[in-house]
Parts: C-alpha cells; sequence; structure tokens
C-alpha cells in the first residue's frame, strides 16, 4: 500500500516535511515537556510501531496539552495525542489502540497519498497547512486564521481522512494492537463509549469523532474483527496509571483540588488504595507544598517498588522543593548509576545541577547524553543554553539556543542567535565553518517559509 504515494512523495522529502509540520505544530499549540510523560508515550508509541513498521521508518509521539479529545497523524510519523484524550481512557489498551491507529494512518501513508493528487507545491508550504488544518479541530480561530494565509480550499478537501483510510487504520491498528499484546477487544470498547458519551449536545471535545468519525458500523467492524484474536489476560501497566496521575495533577491549575480528589480516591480503594492514587496524591502534596507528608508517602511506594523510577523521580523533587538539594542530586545520580542516559532521569538531573549552581557540571551531563543520542528535543537545547551560559560558555549557550528556536518553529529568532554566536568566534576556525554552514541552512528555511506566507 502507498507505493504510487512513495513515487509522488519520497520518504525523504516526507521526512523533511515532518520536521517543517512539528515546527508549525510547536508554534501554536503547547506541548507537554514533562520528561516522565513524554518519556511513556515515545515507549507506548515505540512498542506499537516495532510491530507495524518497517525499521527504515522513524516515529515520534508527543502530548498536546488540550483538554480536547482527540490524536492525529502528521507527516514524517509524529504522531500526536491530546491529553484528554489519555485522560478519559480508563485502559492502557485503550490508549493503545488509538495510537496503533494513528500508527496505521502513518504506515499506509495516507497524508502522502492524500496530497497526491493535489499539484505540487514546497514542502514547508504543505507543512503549514496541515499543521493549520490539523490544529482547526481544537480552534477554529487558530486554524481559520492559519488557512487563510494558504492557498488551503482545494487541497483541505483531499487531506481529509476518507472513510476507506479510517477503515483501513482500524484494521491495521487491531492487529498491531494484538501483536503488541495490548487487548483488541478495548478498540471497539473505547470507540463506543466515546460515541455514547458524545451524544446530545454538541461536545467540542469530542473532536476525535468529527476528524475520525466513528459509526456504528465501524464500531461492528472493528468488534467482528477483534473477536478473530483469541482472548487472554491482559496485564495492565502501572506506568500508565501513574502517568494519568500526573497528567491531571498538571491539567488541574487548584491543587487543592487534585488533593481532595486523589483522596477521596484513596478512601474509595480503602483498606488498599492503588499505587497510582497514592502517588497521585504525593504529586498533589508537594504541589500544595507538604513536603514532609509528600516524602513519607512516596517513600512507602518505593520500599515497595524500589525500581520504580517515577517514586525515585519524585523523592528528589520533594527533596529539591524542601531545599535539600544535596540529598536531592544524590538520588538522581544513584539511579543514573542504575539507568545510564535514562531521559527523565538525565533532563531533570540537568536541570537540578543548574537550579542548584552547577551549571558546568550539567553541560557535562546533557552533552555526554546527546552523544549517546542523535535526536534531542527543545527541551533538551533549552536546558544546554541556560547551563551553557550560566558556566560563562556565551557562544555555545548561543548555538543551543539557536537549535531550541529552530525546533519551536521561530526560525529568525534561531538566526539571530547563531548572527550573535559568528560575532565572537575566531575567523577561520572550525566552529566559525560550522556555525556558517548552520546559519545558511536557517535562512534557506526562512526564506521558503516567508515565500509561503
Amino acid at each position: 500500500m502507498g507505493e504510487t504515494a512513495q513515487a509522488y512523495l519520497s520518504t525523504e522529502e516526507e521526512r523533511r516535511m515532518g520536521e517543517a509540520f512539528m515546527r508549525s505544530v510547536r508554534r501554536s499549540v503547547h506541548i507537554i515537556t514533562d520528561p516522565e510523560i513524554d518519556d511513556y508515550i515515545q515507549t507506548l508509541g515505540y512498542r506499537l510501531a516495532s510491530y507495524g513498521a518497517s525499521k527504515e521508518r522513524e516515529f515520534s509521539f508527543f502530548i498536546v496539552d488540550s483538554p480536547v479529545i482527540n490524536a492525529f497523524a502528521g507527516p514524517g510519523g509524529h504522531i500526536g495525542i491530546y491529553s484528554g484524550l489519555i485522560l478519559i481512557t480508563e485502559s492502557e489498551s485503550e490508549l493503545a489502540s488509538v495510537v496503533a491507529h494513528e500508527i496505521a494512518h502513518v504506515t499506509q501513508r495516507h497524508i502522502a497519498r492524500a496530497i497526491e493528487a493535489a499539484s505540487r507545491t514546497n514542502l514547508p508550504m504543505t507543512a503549514a497547512l496541515l499543521a493549520a488544518l490539523i490544529l482547526s479541530t481544537q480552534d477554529a480561530q487558530m486554524g481559520t486564521a492559519a488557512l487563510a494565509a494558504t492557498t488551503a480550499g482545494s487541497i483541505q478537501r483531499q487531506i481529509n481522512f476518507t472513510r476507506a483510510n479510517e477503515k483501513e487504520a482500524d484494521r491495521i491498528g487491531i492487529q498491531i494492537l494484538a501483536d503488541a499484546d495490548f487487548d483488541p477487544r478495548r478498540m471497539p470498547l473505547f470507540f463506543d463509549r466515546m460515541r455514547r458519551a458524545s451524544l446530545g449536545p454538541e461536545n467540542p471535545q469530542f473532536e476525535f469523532l468529527r476528524t475520525h468519525p466513528v459509526t456504528t458500523s465501524r464500531i461492528a467492524d472493528t468488534r467482528n474483527r477483534a473477536e478473530q484474536f483469541p482472548r487472554g489476560t491482559y496485564e495492565e501497566s502501572l506506568n500508565y496509571a501513574l502517568i494519568k496521575a500526573r497528567l491531571r495533577v498538571l491539567a488541574e491549575k487548584n491543587p487543592q483540588r487534585s488533593k481532595a480528589y486523589f483522596a477521596a480516591r484513596m478512601e474509595k480503594e480503602a483498606p488498599r488504595p492503588s499505587p497510582a492514587a497514592r502517588y497521585g496524591y504525593a504529586l498533589a502534596l508537594l504541589k500544595t507544598g507538604d513536603y514532609g507528608k509528600a516524602f513519607e508517602l512516596t517513600s512507602q511506594l518505593a520500599r515497595q517498588d524500589p525500581d520504580r523510577i517515577a517514586y525515585q523521580i519524585h523523592l528528589a523533587r520533594i527533596k529539591l522543593a524542601a531545599g535539600h538539594a544535596d540529598e536531592a542530586l544524590a538520588i538522581f545520580r544513584d539511579n543514573l548509576a542504575l539507568y545510564p542516559n535514562n531521559r527523565s532521569l538525565t533532563l531533570l538531573y540537568a536541570n537540578a545541577l543548574i537550579q542548584t549552581g552547577n551549571p558546568s557540571q550539567a553541560t557535562r551531563v546533557l552533552r555526554n547524553y546527546k552523544r549517546e543520542r542523535k535526536q534531542a528535543s527543545p527541551l533538551y537545547y533549552s536546558l544546554l543554553a541556560q547551563a551553557e551560559n550560566d558556566s560563562g560558555n556565551e557562544i555555545a549557550a548561543h548555538q543551543a539556543l539557536a537549535e531550541y528556536y529552530d525546533l519551536v518553529g521561530q526560525t529568525a529568532s534561531a538566526i539571530s542567535q547563531l548572527k550573535i554566536a559568528l560575532k565572537d568566534v575566531e575567523q577561520d576556525s572550525l566552529r566559525h565553518a560550522q556555525i556558517k554552514a548552520r546559519l545558511k541552512v536557517l535562512k534557506e528555511q526562512l526564506r521558503q517559509e516567508e515565500e509561503d506566507h
């Protein structure tokens, strides 16, 4: 499937379009950068993708901070899940069913196949258009404004997923779900629950039903497919429950409400409240400044499950907030010795080092991490820029900040940072040549972006 799309839009072109797409998305919405939450969705996504794609295809998963219940697949394997959708799921298999569905859209190259019939245009323009159309499901005014800047009318009709594409994504997604040892029967259950919950007055939160219409026949089809798989016992991931608790606390602006919610949940689950309820309560306690109770509760969880990184990170966070920096840093160091280059531990440790006046050590930690991992996130470059600046390495700080601005779609700002760096670099040096080469790439990128508007 998708062979004609490959002839029209090569994998390399789609990759570059995906990078431009993500710059547009990051300019327009708030993406959750919390390392623990990001690690979870990446781990879940890659587990599913390993059963549904060739090794050559790259994927990236991220969470949009919004109560909207939706998900989308962009070019280049970039898949976005709204936090509202995660919070409404009742099991990890339900969440996995949505992610698997979006992975199937990517592997079948539905976007490439949809724009194949459109007139060929430059990649940044198409990427910006795709981002505008997808993001309009969250905010109609934002989408309309973005579309007004492009000649989108004819292409919009062509890139909307067809019913055939949705059926194909369901069929392949449910196979991915089963192969990855998730419960395939959770896909029709989740679709049906969303359909019933959205009945009555129009609810803008259920955008998934507008962008991925769930009909009774579609539910019946997925249910029939699910019944073809043998019934089994599916163990729910504790990490899924912990991340849901963390998302709920982060989404609630009033920490007292979070505290009351998890206190009530613990009481309901008494005499043996679940780890997720206790963890959520400990998160809320930290937010309300009750460090003693938060540490006591989290310590109990850690003693019962000492290898759970989430508990270790929370212990370090509590110590840091309470002003016990040395103890917090020791927790991070001890756990990094057990789990070298763990993304959450590394980034949070580097942040703690910066906060406690150890920027040079933070720089070493971050640069060692980058040598092991080819790709880096905006958060990584933001921390690196701060660590380099605090260490007095201004040129390196400007370079890191340029990479941060590039990833979040602020190309002009990225260029400005490199121009500042270039002034202080010795001419004819290797670093001078490297900065000039990067400037050339960014200037061409900016030129294409300006042409689109």
